[in-house]
């Protein structure tokens, strides 16, 4: 199976949104001014699209030692650059994260599940590259808090991977959890709740069909279509003004009824994407609780 949706090039709307995103991106940058990364960040590819990339974010000299990170940004499957997240993720590296900042092609010239795939070729390559690394946290914001959390529900559950790709038996290293910043846990809330673009992003990652009540495994693009058994412990944050409350709230409830821990954090008046637009108080608090934590869930902690 080479992909159950086709491909298809990006339509001017959406060309015009790639730009006009990065150069917002990049102007809060310049504006809010965050941190620099406390060491070296390094670069490295995983395959051969130009977009299969990965930067290397060291963590700072002397730390103790603490898994990788793997950080999955977000964009709604179609926009967005790793790069707009670098130095927002600085606070990991300074606790002692080695981070990964992955990127990947998108949709809909790369549309499901040639996300997915890809995701799995960048783990593939850490596992190889770094034999240093036995396990990770695996961390994204909005699509990339979706492609997090189906990281880790694979990671726990490998007999779930064949329909994403076919032939593959698990993925390398241990996922230790999940953090999934305002992510699109299920298809349909978001929608149906007002989300600028979702329409749009979802048809071009997904196709019509996936706006069905049902789809099938091989349309299992949310958390919510899965049919896992055990989940890593996953914290879950978002804003209460955001249109994807009410999917993190969804997946809450359903990871409370397994066994596994999940911790849900609200964020008062906060709105979508506030974790690299800038250092607000709520940024700052979430980049607390994510510390709060990872600490709790670290091997090296125990």
């Amino acid at each position: 199976m080479s992909s159950v949706v086709e491909s298809r090039p990006a339509d001017l709307r959406l060309r015009v949104m790639r730009l006009a995103v990065s150069a917002f991106y990049g102007l809060s940058r310049w504006m809010r001014r965050p941190p620099r990364a406390p060491g070296a960040v390094t670069a490295q590819t995983y395959g051969s699209h130009p977009a299969q990339r990965i930067e290397f974010v060291a963590p700072r000299v002397g730390s103790p030692a603490r898994p990788a990170i793997l950080y999955i940004h977000g964009g709604g499957w179609v926009l967005g650059r790793m790069e707009s997240y670098t130095p927002f993720l600085s606070f990991l590296a300074e606790a002692g994260y080695p981070v990964f900042n992955i990127e990947y092609p998108l949709a809909p010239e790369h549309p499901h599940p040639a996300i997915l795939r890809s995701l799995f070729a960048a783990l593939d390559s850490i596992a190889a590259e770094h034999p240093e690394i036995e396990g990770y946290h695996v961390m994204g914001d909005s699509a990339g808090g979706n492609l997090a959390m189906m990281i880790g529900l694979f990671a726990a559950n490998p007999g779930l991977l064949e329909a994403a790709e076919p032939g593959r038996a698990a993925l390398p290293l241990e996922c230790h959890s999940v953090v999934s910043l305002y992510g699109v846990l299920d298809r349909l809330s978001w929608i149906e709740d007002g989300f600028p673009g979702a329409d749009m992003m979802m048809e071009s990652y997904a196709g019509r069909a996936a706006f069905e009540p049902a789809v099938d495994p091989d349309l299992a693009i949310t958390p919510m279509d899965l049919d896992f058994t055990s989940a890593p412990p996953s914290l879950l944050t978002v804003g209460t003004e955001d249109p994807l409350l009410r999917s993190s709230r969804l997946f809450a409830e359903r990871l409370t009824k397994g066994s596994s821990r999940v911790v849900l954090k609200e964020y008062s008046g906060e709105g979508h994407g506030f974790f690299n637009l800038g250092r607000s108080q709520s940024a700052e608090q979430m980049n607390a609780d994510i510390l709060d934590f990872l600490s709790a869930e670290d091997p090296t902690s125990v």
